[in-house]
């Protein structure tokens, strides 16, 4: 009788240890530094997700915040990233977070809009027609950028006037629907600088 109580016993322990242990290690492996092009950073673009394929796009495709300015970079810790991830109901005790515990995230500068052409020593060829306006027409959708010193809030807003790049106009900001008045520095970004 206790010969095959014994094993009963351990069968038991094994499979509450079977139950108690993850189906799949879920590892986050992130670099240094990165470089993205979009508007918004997502956690695919910044780190190497090792999880079952549903659980890896689900946890790729969560946003993370703004991208940088073009030619600008940004700081991401793993704890923000965490924040981050609770915030979309993700469980980070499930988590393993490996390599860097900072990423910078870079965007690349954006090319000058119909500027003239260079020559070798670095000057602008004279033959070259001045650039045209790029113009930014009423309705477009920006990301208004908001600085105050140190600090950056970005948001969307719509552009309530025609404009062009360089000039300030008019903006509806889409969260609060406040009319404000910004520099538009593209066709796609606006900024007001405060303080």
């Amino acid at each position: 009788m206790r010969h095959c109580r014994l094993p009963c016993e351990l069968l038991i322990a094994g499979a509450l240890v079977v139950l108690a242990a993850p189906a799949w290690a879920q590892t986050i492996e992130l670099p240094e530094r990165v470089q993205i092009e979009g508007l918004r950073i997502t956690l695919a673009d910044l780190a190497e997700i090792d999880a079952p394929e549903q659980r890896a796009r689900r946890l790729g495709a969560i946003d993370v915040g703004p991208a940088p300015l073009p030619g600008g970079s940004r700081g991401l810790t793993v704890g923000y990233l965490k924040m981050r991830l609770r915030r979309c109901g993700i469980d980070c005790e499930a988590l393993t977070f490996t390599g860097a515990t900072r990423v910078e995230v870079a965007r690349a500068a954006a090319p000058p809009e119909g500027g003239p052409r260079a020559s070798a020593e670095g000057d602008a060829t004279e033959d070259a027609p001045p650039p045209e306006p790029t113009v930014v027409k009423r309705g477009s959708r920006v990301r208004l950028s908001v600085v105050c010193g140190a600090v950056r809030i970005i948001a969307e807003a719509t552009t309530l006037e025609r404009g062009v790049v360089g000039s300030r106009a008019r903006l509806r900001v889409e969260q609060t629907r406040e009319t404000v008045v910004g520099q538009l520095t593209s066709a796609t970004e606006a900024v007001i600088r405060r303080g």
